[in-house]
């Protein structure tokens, strides 16, 4: 596959080039990785979400996301014994929206929880400037999590989705690996050749259906290392896990023989990763059997897993959306609300996403347990939009991711 380059390169583009030029080709996790998370990828450049960016978020689309994973943490906080300090990780917390207003009302809705409460933001890359105040929020620049013997929840809000991926075609019956090199015109070629790792072959023999020839997919071998992390810094707690993917058999089926992979610039799917690289993103759905197997192998036995509507519904939405019909706003920013509110419920957009739940040593035995009761969703009050989210005139035509 060919593509064009772009007029100008990026620092991450060049790197690319010279790993080939020096090594030969490259894996796509390899390329993925440095296009991303170069000093000059994708990651490194903030301004990404909303109308002038390439997507958006639940946390950008409307504060009550936040507002409603805190009911659910609240409800993890008091299955622990409200334990304090509570440390809330949240892994790849980006601009700090979300982190913001889950510390937000925690402070307004559950001042309990607001006095236990530990919050340790953890991403990759600087946050630069953080949206709302952020106060209470403590800051790490890492790539791994820097939590130990801790009670507490790890929060992975659309992250595991953007973990570089190895690709592969099936040819006479067995996965090819999908390398990137250049042609004689320095143009990025693909290049298919055996599996840089076992686990590819091992992923494809796990599938349970023969794959045909010609079909595609994505391997995320970070997830196994990612979630060993949370489990060893977890002594008792919750992670949650947020992203769009499906289960094995889903993912690879025959709806998705192309793979999952895409890349968007503007709210655009690009249709190539080989353009701009290191100015847009690039992401693949997400392995949930592989999270839950991996989790369970390292000591998190999964809870539940459902979708993002269910879960949110399940946590008090409609409350929160009766309660925009008793805030001081006009009838232009009571709709908006209500609009922008329904959009993390919408079962054709971010309402599909997933939401796995997993545990340590919380002493649950069901996941009811998890389900706030009629005591604490009667009391809800919906946050309403402001300067860190989404304007409401920009949501009509974005693309989530």
């Amino acid at each position: 596959m060919f593509e064009r380059e772009h007029n100008r390169q990026t620092g991450a583009e060049r790197e690319i080039r010279r790993r080939i030029a020096a090594s030969g080709a490259i894996t796509f996790a390899e390329f993925m990785e440095v296009a991303l998370y170069h000093p000059d990828g994708y990651y490194a450049n903030r301004g990404r979400i909303g109308n002038q960016g390439d997507y958006f978020t639940s946390p950008v689309a409307h504060p009550a996301y936040g507002a409603l994973i805190c009911v659910q943490i609240e409800t993890m906080w008091r299955t622990l014994d409200r334990p304090a300090p509570f440390y809330v990780i949240e892994a790849g917390a980006g601009d700090g929206v979300l982190a913001n207003d889950i510390v937000t009302f925690a402070g307004a809705q559950f001042p309990e929880l607001s006095e236990a409460i530990r919050y340790v933001a953890v991403d990759r890359t600087s946050p630069g400037e953080i949206s709302g105040s952020a106060g209470g929020v403590e800051w790490i620049v890492s790539t791994g999590l820097p939590i130990g013997g801790a009670a507490g929840c790890v929060v992975a809000n659309e992250l595991l989705d953007a973990m570089p991926v190895h690709r592969f075609e099936m040819v006479d019956g067995e996965p090819r690996e999908v390398y990137v090199g250049l042609d004689h015109e320095h143009r990025f070629v693909e290049l298919l050749d055996v599996p840089s790792k076992r686990l590819i072959a091992e992923r494809v023999e796990s599938i349970g259906s023969e794959l045909p020839d010609g079909s595609c997919g994505e391997v995320n071998a970070g997830i196994g290392s990612w979630i060993r992390s949370v489990a060893q810094g977890l002594e008792r707690g919750y992670v949650l896990t947020v992203d769009y993917g499906y289960e094995r058999e889903e993912l690879y089926s025959e709806e998705r023989r192309l793979g999952t992979l895409q890349t968007y610039y503007r709210h655009t799917d690009s249709g190539s990763p080989y353009q701009r690289v290191g100015r847009q993103d690039m992401t693949a759905h997400v392995d949930f059997t592989a999270l839950i197997y991996e989790g369970r192998s390292a000591g998190l036995r999964p809870v539940f897993l459902t979708t993002q509507g269910e879960f949110l519904s399940s946590l008090g939405y409609s409350r929160l959306e009766e309660s925009i019909g008793m805030a001081v706003l006009n009838r232009y920013e009571r709709q908006g609300n209500v609009r922008a509110m329904r959009r993390l419920i919408d079962p054709e957009g971010l309402g599909r996403f997933k939401v796995l739940v997993q545990e340590a040593a919380s002493g649950i035995r069901r996941a009811s347990e998890l389900v706030p009761g009629v005591e604490v969703t009667d009391d809800l009050r919906a946050p309403v939009t402001d300067e860190s989210h989404l304007p409401l005139t920009e949501r009509s035509s974005l693309s989530f991711g």
